[in-house]
């Protein structure tokens, strides 16, 4: 007997040990340093691998495959399980496949996060209350093609692969507002826009190298003849929400150490004020990705130029994730700023999608899920929310964004503005002023399944009186919301109406903008994104490495032949 419970002392002890080490082994082996730039099959194994091990925080989906057809993999990040009025934002790095730092920077912004959940208030409750996509490289063909540099240089040095695999730039390949952009849609650009229609991203980053500055739109004009086009006149393209896109770029300029001084990568060249510049002001594009987010998606994307160098040599990397951590966190807090709500039907409490919600002193708008749901970012202050659908009356809100109270730890938090409609005879809505067509913009579809958390967001009772709003309002009618979580499986289905088109991917869909002008664009043709590559554990919650299992089960089968002779009966 006392030889069994040491045989069974013995096993056990060897298992924990066993369990101790590979444990260990597989953390370390899902980390990564700063001593090299990652391949994409080092990337992919990584973001395998480190999603793996953190199931209920992460999971690892694919927009798309690039000309070479690597994956454009993407990583999703939270920990919120009431998806009801979370915001989605996200953070692209490589468009250009010569400009990687950003590429880096996203992976260890992966790893920190992750790591930190657990141990960092801020993180904790940054990943509690928002869906966080990190999509480390757009263009994963052109960064095989490249390689690092020399530093210092002039910054705009054009060494290496820029473009995709077809040679073209990705960041002049989006449909653009203010002129056609006949250039052929690249695979890449595909899986962005289907990715666009597919989540209601509230902001975005894009992270380019080159210079040091935070570039906000527009990055084109009505002047814009070309696709690269500097501007001498250092004329302004602006957008209705100038005074938010201002804010933000100058928010991350002033926590980066240098980037707020302003200070070009070339003393003869152009100085930013503030380390911040309107795109076209600086040199207009046409057919640029910030644009076509905020146009077509009411999306606040801003292009971050992160390093002088281009693709400076690795000895760099460290530095630079330095000085753009604490500005990354910050602007993640930012969706968070201004108001967010969702817009129901005043008889039956079910939620009206499609939505057009707008203030009345700026020409642009952005649309309810299917869910009710709407977030807008704005700075402290009074403004005339208009609130309108098909079949309904108008409803006109008067809103007070108050001061933020600096809360380094929280951040800000958004108002709450939730607006009953009034369902009328009428089957006609008022004209828009929004600077594209109603048609545009995404319908959004989310799919659920047995993995998905239940919408089962909580509000606190209270009403406006003069403006038959719902402020802080009763529960949100949960029974006819779908739900609408983003969770471990990203399967989304977007609805656009658009006549099919079975031409070619050069053909273009005719499209007329409100003053007439007719534009030729083929990213109207239905682009569903692709669906998703689910992480092997991402059914379930144990994080035990299966090599201890087997490990421990080989030992049982060695050590049962002793146990039969020396100790049975």
């Amino acid at each position: 007997m006392i030889m069994i419970m040491n045989i069974v002392q013995a096993l056990q002890n060897s298992a924990i040990v066993l369990a101790i080490v590979f444990a260990a082994s597989s953390a370390s082996h899902s980390r990564i340093g700063f001593d090299k730039y990652h391949n994409h099959e080092e990337m992919t194994n990584y973001l395998k691998e480190i999603t793996e091990e953190f199931p209920n925080i992460s999971s690892l989906y694919s927009i798309g495959k690039s000309v070479l057809k690597r994956e454009l993999w993407a990583v999703k990040l939270t920990t919120a399980t009431e998806m009801l009025g979370v915001p989605n934002i996200k953070i692209v790095g490589n468009i250009h496949g010569n400009e990687p730092v950003g590429r880096e920077i996203i992976l260890h912004l992966v790893q920190y996060l992750l790591d930190n959940n657990s141990k960092n208030e801020a993180i904790n409750n940054l990943l509690r209350t928002t869906v966080i996509h990190l999509l480390p490289s757009m263009n994963p063909d052109g960064f095989e093609l490249s390689a690092p540099q020399p530093c210092p240089n002039d910054g705009m040095h054009m060494s290496g692969s820029r473009a995709n695999a077809n040679t073209f730039d990705l960041n002049r390949n989006f449909p653009d507002i203010f002129n056609p952009n006949l250039v052929p849609r690249q695979p890449e650009t595909k899986a962005i826009i289907g990715w666009l229609k597919s989540i209601p991203f509230v902001m975005s980053l894009s992270l380019h190298g080159g210079a040091l500055v935070a570039n906000f739109p527009y990055d084109g004009s009505s002047d814009s003849d070309s696709s690269y086009n500097h501007n001498n006149n250092n004329m302004e393209s602006l957008t209705p929400d100038d005074d938010v896109f201002r804010f933000l770029a100058k928010q991350y300029a002033g926590l980066h150490p240098t980037m707020h001084n302003g200070l070009s990568c070339e003393d003869d060249y152009l100085k930013f004020k503030d380390g911040i510049t309107n795109g076209a002001a600086w040199y207009q594009v046409i057919g640029s990705m910030q644009d076509y987010n905020y146009v077509w998606h009411g999306c606040l994307e801003i292009t971050l130029e992160m390093s002088c160098c281009k693709y400076p040599p690795a000895s760099f990397l460290k530095s630079h994730w330095e000085d753009h951590l604490k500005p990354l966190l910050t602007w993640m807090q930012q969706a968070h700023r201004g108001i967010k709500g969702v817009v129901t039907n005043r008889i039956t409490g079910k939620p009206i999608p499609n939505a057009i919600i707008s203030l009345k002193d700026r020409e642009n708008y952005i649309n309810t899920t299917v869910n009710g749901e709407y977030w807008k970012i704005l700075l402290p202050g009074v403004y005339k929310l208009s609130v309108k659908a098909t079949g309904y009356d108008e409803k006109i809100v008067r809103v007070k964004v108050p001061e933020v109270r600096e809360n380094q730890k929280q951040g800000p938090r958004p108002q709450l503005v939730n607006v009953q409609l009034e369902p009328t005879n009428k089957k006609t809505i008022a004209d828009s002023s929004s600077t594209v067509s109603d048609n545009d913009h995404y319908n959004t579809y989310w799919v659920s399944d047995d993995d998905r958390h239940g919408a089962t967001d909580k509000a606190v009772i209270g009403t406006a009186a003069d403006t038959d709003v719902v402020l802080f309002g009763a529960d949100w009618p949960l029974d006819d919301v779908q739900k609408s979580s983003v969770d471990k499986h990203l399967l989304l289905g977007v609805g656009v109406e658009a006549e099919d088109n079975d031409d070619d991917d050069d053909d273009n869909d005719g499209y007329s903008d409100r003053h007439g002008k007719r534009y030729d664009i083929n990213w109207l043709q239905s682009m569903r994104p692709p669906l998703p590559v689910q992480s092997s554990s991402s059914h379930s919650g144990n994080r035990f490495p299966s090599r201890v299992t087997g490990v421990v089960t080989m030992l049982c089968l060695l050590l049962s032949p002793y146990l039969v002779v020396h100790v049975l009966p």
